[in-house]
């Protein structure tokens, strides 16, 4: 169990998003986009980038979720503008569920063919967590008293 509390420290310390920067080529193929349509998205204002030091001009990981929601928007018949429009309304969904994976996770351990990952406590009954329980089948969620 201490080596799978260690390894979830340890996906948290690599999975902050900011500190991943990727080329415009790495951030296209990762979204399944052209490396034409980041750059002009990116000339466009629609993406931000940041500058590498090495001058390279680099793309935040977290503008992947970006890239390919205004390219799902795109594929569902949206203008550019709109695309964009419509990301930006739904950038609070992709915060969230980067807030859920990296500050919720309390814990990760493997019995059998289960992978259980403790999702923290219910917020009236702190002795009692929330678990999700992921099997090669399906996710379940149980609710279980852990002792401090």
């Amino acid at each position: 169990m201490e080596q799978f509390n260690a390894y979830a420290q340890w996906l948290h310390s690599i999975i902050d998003p900011d500190k991943i920067l990727l080329s415009i080529r790495d951030a296209a193929r990762a979204s399944n986009v052209t490396d034409a349509q980041v750059r002009y998205w990116i000339k466009s204002g629609y993406l931000k980038t940041v500058k590498a030091d090495n001058g390279a001009i680099k793309l935040p990981f977290t503008q992947i979720g970006s890239i390919r929601m205004i390219k799902s928007f795109l594929d569902e018949g949206y203008t550019l503008s709109g695309a964009a429009q419509k990301t930006e309304e739904n950038k609070d969904i992709s915060r969230s569920i980067h807030h859920l994976l990296s500050a919720g996770i309390q814990n990760i351990e493997h019995h059998d063919d289960k992978t259980v990952f403790d999702l923290g406590p219910l917020e009236d009954e702190p002795e009692k967590h929330v678990f999700g329980v992921e099997t090669p089948e399906k996710v379940t969620y149980i609710i279980k008293e852990v002792s401090n």
